[in-house]
């Protein structure tokens, strides 16, 4: 079921549009639960992928974008495609049913999470304004149902300040010195001799193990926090011990660590807002995917037969494209139809 989660991890993709042998174009390319999922709105996104080189070209070093033909795309990037089409519509119902309604906070965190999965604010702004709002408005509903899948109640904003007030301790960050030795006994030397009044960065560049720190006195920084990766046992004592003192000696995997916190300070919420929804939202990716399992499961999908068939099936549901000859060329899709099936370059 993880690999549902793959639909999710950017912006909608680019769609395409076929025309029929006799020039005359179906009015839809999906329908969920009767609502349909128009081939206008598809050739719209179509020309706004189109536009945009550089996101073009950061989909297509993952997976084949274009179709055989001038300017057409690879029907399996287009079933693709449609199907997280289909998966947005499933969300916007499930939201509307929730009476969830998404607001200014929301959109300002998606715009973040949008413009850090497409690399960059520049590639961002290559979209027409347009389809901006609808990039955001797509990841704002799947943050929101997120939350909500988690149990959380009230706006999203009053969930994120919650979390921050009983966990303030992710969010924090500290400056930390260490000395590093290989057993109890040389660690309770050493702090013996801090008591004393040596100097611990001068201990430290004689004394440490850890060769690296130990050439700027036991330093290892001041951007040390939870994600760190630092062992549990040396993050509890940088965010328990008293700061200014060298604490008691903690055993990890390493040895014993005399540690030292000199500063150690959490930022405002508003400082940290987006930190804040990214966990909530991370920590609720189970329950989107169980959700999202289910509801497919139960949802009435018809696919235009010109895109494929829906396969409810397997780890991954989704529009499974039409089959060809063993023998024929790639299937593709013309981006834009014009008229009797060619295509119009955007």
């Amino acid at each position: 079921m993880r690999r549902f989660s793959t639909f999710f991890a950017a912006p909608v993709i680019a769609l395409a549009v076929l025309a029929t042998a006799c020039g005359s174009v179906s009015p839809y390319a999906a329908k969920v639960d009767n609502k349909s999922i128009s081939e206008e709105d598809l050739t719209r996104e179509l020309r706004s992928i189109a536009a945009n080189g550089p996101y073009l070209r950061l989909i297509e070093s993952r997976q084949q974008v274009k179709g055989t033909g001038a300017g057409t795309f690879d029907a399996a990037f287009t079933a693709l495609a449609l199907t997280r089409q289909i998966y947005y519509q499933l969300i916007g119902t499930e939201l509307a049913s929730r009476k969830l309604t998404v607001g200014p906070d929301d959109l300002a965190a998606a715009r973040e999470a949008v413009i850090e999965q497409i690399q960059g604010e520049d590639v961002f702004e290559d979209f027409p304004k347009s389809y901006q709002d609808e990039l955001i408005r797509r990841q704002a509903q799947l943050d929101l149902l997120t939350l909500s899948l988690t149990g959380v109640t009230g706006s999203a904003e009053e969930a994120g300040r919650a979390y921050y007030d009983s966990h303030k301790d992710e969010f924090a960050s500290a400056c930390v010195s260490h000395i590093l030795v290989a057993s109890r006994e040389k660690a309770d030397d050493i702090r013996a001799r801090l008591g004393r009044g040596e100097d611990y960065a001068t201990i430290a560049r004689a004394e440490s193990t850890d060769t690296q720190s130990a050439q700027k006195g036991g330093e290892l920084g001041c951007d040390i926090n939870q994600s760190t990766g630092f062992v549990p046992e040396f993050m509890l004592a940088v965010f328990n011990q008293p700061v200014g003192e060298a604490g008691a000696p903690v055993q990890t995997q390493f040895g014993f660590h005399i540690i030292k916190v000199t500063s150690r300070q959490t930022p405002p919420y508003d400082q940290v807002r987006d930190q804040v929804r990214l966990k909530l939202t991370t920590n609720g990716q189970e329950n989107l995917l169980t959700w999202l399992q289910e509801t497919v499961a139960k949802a009435d999908i018809e696919i235009n037969p010109k895109y494929g068939t829906f396969n409810k099936e397997g780890a991954s549901p989704g529009v499974v494209p039409p089959a060809r000859p063993a023998d024929a060329p790639a299937t593709s899709t013309p981006l834009i139809p014009g008229p009797a099936g060619g295509a119009t370059p955007p």
